[in-house]
C-alpha cells in the first residue's frame, strides 16, 4: 500500500508531473485510437486527483496547504502550494482539459498523438501556474506557457490570418513577460538589499515589503502584464485575432477558461502591492468599466461567432477586474468565483461553437439561423452558458455578481455598481442576440440542409456534461464559497491592515 502521508505530500507534484508524462508518452505514440485512450485515461486521472484534493483540502484554514520547497539555486526554489485562491482553479484545469480531449477525438484532431502531447504540456504549464508560490518560478511557467500555445497555434489554426494571429499572440505575450520579469527584479533586489540574499518565494518577500513609493513602479509593470494575458481593454487585441483563426477547443478554452490574470492579480500584486492597489484602485476601475461598454459594444458588431465571443471575454474580463479591486473580501469572493463561473461558461459557449463549425463548417451568423429545431441541445447549451455569464438565479454566477455588487458599493459607489450590473445586461444583450441569429431566426443560406445536422452520442454527452456542471454548482454554491473564503478573508484583512 501507499504511505497516505508520503502522498499527501506530494500531491501537487503528482498534478504537475502526470501531464508532463502523459505528453512524452503521447508524443511517440502513432495510433490515433491510442493517443486519444491515452490522453482520455490521464485526463480522468488528473481530474480524480483534483477531486481528492477538493475532498483533502480543509476549507478551516486560510493558510497554504500541501506545500513542498525544494531549493534549486541560491535564489530559485520548486516551491508549490495551494489555498483557497487556487484550488478551484486547479480543478478547473483538470475538468477543461478532459473536455478538451473528449472533444479532440469526436473531431479526430491529427496527427492525434501530437496533438494529445500539446494539450498535456499546456496542462502542466497551467497546473505550474496556479500551484507555484515562487514569484520567479510563476514567471517561468509563464514563459513556458508561450510554447505548447504557439506550437498549437502554428499548427492548427486556419484562414489566412492564421500567421498573424500567431504572431500577434507572441508579441503581445512576450511584451507583457519583459514587464512582468522586471517588476519581479524589483521585488527582489529589495528583498536582497534588506536580508543580504535573493529570493523571490512569496512569503520571503512579504517579510521584506517594498516601500509605498517603491511599489507604484513594480504595480503598473505587474498590471500591465496581466492585463495582456486576461485580455483586459485595451491590452486586449490578440484575442479576437486568436478566437478567428485559432482552434477553439484549445488555446482560445485553455487562455479564456482559466482566468489566470484574476488569479495573478489575488496571489501576487495585492499582496505585495497592497499601498499601489489602493493608489491605483480608481484608474483601474474606469479602465475596466470602459472595456466592459466597449466590448459589448463591438460584440454586438460582430457577424462571425468566434469573435463575437473573444470580445465577451473582454467585457467579462472587465467586470473580474472591478471585483478584485474592490479590495474587499465580498468583492474578491465574488471575482473569483465569478471567475470559475465565466470559464465555465465561456468554455460551454466555445464548445458549442465547435460543434456547430463541425456540423455547418461555418460561424458567421448571416449564414446561420434555424438551428434549434435540428440540435435543440447545443441551443440549450448556449443559452444556459449565455444566462450564467449574465447571473441569472441558479447559475453560479448569480451569488458570485451579488458578491461583487456588495463589495463594489463599500468601497466605491454606486455608480460603480450601477456600471457592473449593466455590464451584465450588455453581455446578455449580445449573447442572447447571438443565440437568436444562429439557433432561432430564419435561415438565409439555402445550402446549409438542416436535415443533415446531427449530433453524435459522444458530443450529446459533453455537452450535456457542460449544462450539468453549470447547473450542479448554480445550485449548490455554498461549498465552494466555504473553500475560498478563508484565504480571501485573511488577504482582504492584511490588504486593510497595510493600507491604514
Amino acid at each position: 500500500m501507499i504511505d497516505e502521508s508520503i502522498w499527501s505530500q506530494h500531491i501537487l507534484s503528482v498534478l504537475i508531473v502526470l501531464p508532463l508524462l502523459t505528453m512524452a508518452f503521447a508524443w511517440t505514440v502513432r495510433s490515433a485510437q491510442q493517443a486519444f485512450l491515452l490522453g482520455v485515461v490521464a485526463a480522468i486521472a488528473e481530474l480524480a486527483l483534483s477531486a481528492w484534493l477538493l475532498a483533502a483540502f480543509n476549507a478551516d484554514s486560510p493558510e497554504l496547504q500541501f506545500v513542498e520547497r525544494i531549493p534549486v539555486t541560491s535564489f530559485l526554489s520548486y516551491h508549490v502550494g495551494v489555498d483557497g485562491v487556487s484550488i478551484l482553479f486547479v480543478a478547473l484545469t483538470a475538468l477543461l482539459t478532459l473536455l478538451v480531449i473528449l472533444y479532440a477525438e469526436i473531431v479526430d484532431e491529427s496527427p492525434a498523438g501530437i496533438y494529445v502531447a500539446s494539450v498535456f504540456a499546456f496542462q502542466a504549464v497551467l497546473m505550474g501556474l496556479f500551484l507555484s508560490i515562487d514569484l520567479l518560478e510563476f514567471w517561468m511557467a509563464s514563459a513556458l506557457e508561450l510554447i505548447p500555445a504557439s506550437f498549437i497555434l502554428h499548427r492548427w489554426s486556419f484562414g489566412q490570418g492564421k500567421n498573424f494571429a500567431l504572431m500577434r499572440y507572441l508579441a503581445d505575450m512576450s511584451g507583457g513577460l519583459g514587464m512582468m520579469l522586471a517588476a519581479i527584479l524589483i521585488v527582489g533586489w529589495r528583498h536582497a538589499e534588506a536580508s543580504g540574499t535573493w529570493s523571490f518565494a512569496l512569503a520571503d518577500l512579504l517579510d521584506t515589503p517594498l516601500a509605498r513609493s517603491q511599489q507604484s513602479l513594480a504595480f503598473i509593470l505587474f498590471f500591465y502584464a496581466l492585463s495582456v494575458r486576461m485580455a483586459l481593454f485595451p491590452f486586449h487585441a490578440w484575442l479576437p485575432v486568436v478566437a478567428q483563426h485559432g482552434p477553439l477547443t484549445t488555446v482560445c478554452v485553455f487562455l479564456v477558461g482559466l482566468k489566470v490574470g484574476i488569479y495573478a492579480l489575488m496571489r501576487f500584486v495585492l499582496p505585495l502591492f497592497p499601498e499601489a492597489a489602493h493608489e491605483w484602485k480608481s484608474f483601474v476601475v474606469g479602465l475596466a468599466i470602459v472595456g466592459i461598454f466597449y466590448a459589448a459594444l463591438l460584440a454586438l458588431m460582430q457577424i462571425n461567432l468566434r469573435r463575437l465571443l473573444a470580445f465577451s471575454a473582454v467585457s467579462q474580463t472587465g467586470m473580474l477586474v472591478i471585483g478584485v479591486f474592490c479590495l474587499n473580501r465580498e468583492g474578491l469572493q465574488g471575482s473569483l468565483l465569478l471567475g470559475i463561473n465565466f470559464g465555465v461558461a465561456a468554455s460551454a459557449l466555445l464548445f458549442v461553437t465547435g460543434v456547430l463549425h463541425r456540423c455547418t463548417h461555418t460561424t458567421f451568423l448571416p449564414r446561420l439561423g434555424g438551428m434549434f429545431d435540428t440540435l435543440p441541445l447545443l441551443g440549450l447549451t448556449f443559452l444556459l452558458a449565455a444566462l450564467s455569464t449574465m447571473a441569472m438565479p441558479g447559475t453560479p454566477g448569480f451569488d458570485a455578481a451579488h458578491l461583487m455588487l456588495e463589495g463594489a458599493i463599500k468601497t466605491h459607489n454606486w455608480g460603480v455598481a450601477v456600471a457592473m450590473a449593466s455590464g451584465s445586461v450588455a453581455s446578455a444583450a449580445f449573447l442572447l442576440w447571438a443565440f437568436q441569429r444562429a439557433f432561432l431566426a430564419k435561415r438565409q443560406d439555402a445550402a446549409l440542409r438542416p436535415e443533415k445536422f446531427r449530433l453524435s452520442l459522444p458530443e450529446a454527452v459533453l455537452v450535456g456534461a457542460l449544462c450539468s456542471v453549470q447547473l450542479g454548482v448554480g445550485f449548490y454554491t455554498e461549498p465552494w464559497l466555504e473553500i475560498v473564503d478563508g484565504s480571501l478573508s485573511k488577504l482582504a484583512n492584511k490588504i486593510e491592515g497595510r493600507t491604514k
